[in-house]
Order: structure tokens, then sequence, then C-alpha cells
């Protein structure tokens, strides 16, 4: 797959993750294969609350993801 080609130098760096749901991640990016992403170290992103640490790996469908944004150092 062409966007694996992409992810590859991208391995744990930091990504914010939302949903077509419109619920958001942020986490750093793990592992892929076609159907999910992982992100590990993950957390919630929410304006209401502080974030909520996800323990382990998260892994998210790739078909839900609207879209990835990588966070600059």
């Amino acid at each position: 797959m062409t966007r694996d080609r992409l992810l590859k130098p991208l391995v744990r760096e930091r990504f914010v993750v939302t949903l077509r749901s419109g619920e958001t991640f942020t986490g750093l990016l793990d592992q892929w294969d076609a159907n999910h992403v992982v992100l590990v170290a993950a957390a919630t992103v929410s304006e209401a609350a502080h974030p909520m640490r996800v323990d382990g790996q998260l892994f998210l469908p790739r078909g839900q993801i609207a879209y990835m944004q990588r966070l600059s150092a």
C-alpha cells in the first residue's frame, strides 16, 4: 500500500488522529496494517476535561480515520 510507505519513517512520531465520528486521540505511531493504526502512550483529546490516558495500545480502524496530523517537536 502506498500509504504504508509514507508511514514507515514516522514510527514513534506523535500524531493527533481524528475519527469520522469526531473522537480524537493523540499518541505515538507504533504499528499499522491494512485495517488498523496502532498508537501507544495514547490519550483522548477533549476540550471539556483532562485527557484520559490509554493503558496499553490503542487500535484505530483505518476506515474510520478522518485524518492524522503529525505534531511537530
